[in-house]
């Protein structure tokens, strides 16, 4: 999913906001926001795709925010280990 083309909507039913990720073969995957994470003074979502087949395996997804306005994902996998473990910390807490 290297170009990416972001909607951000929040269907009536539903109140967490989602995500639609558009990958290079113009396929849509939803996601939803699970947590907006604060990580060396730099804001991540963490995202995790909303139609997940029963017994799959979940790959959650950091992007970083950008002047607050959009998200880009994350290439640095130091940085995404990090968010991605206080991400399931503050979980565990919950």
């Amino acid at each position: 999913m290297s170009d990416l083309e972001l909607e951000f909507t929040t269907p009536e039913d539903e109140t967490v906001p989602t995500i639609m990720l558009i990958d290079d073969d113009g396929k849509e995957e939803a996601h939803q926001i699970l947590s907006w994470m604060e990580y060396e003074g730099r804001e991540f979502a963490v995202l995790c795709p909303v139609d997940i087949e029963d017994g799959a395996e979940v790959g959650l997804v950091i992007m970083e925010s950008v002047n607050g306005e959009s998200l880009e994902f994350v290439a640095d996998e130091a940085i995404t280990n990090a968010v991605f473990d206080a991400f399931m910390e503050s979980f565990g807490e919950e």
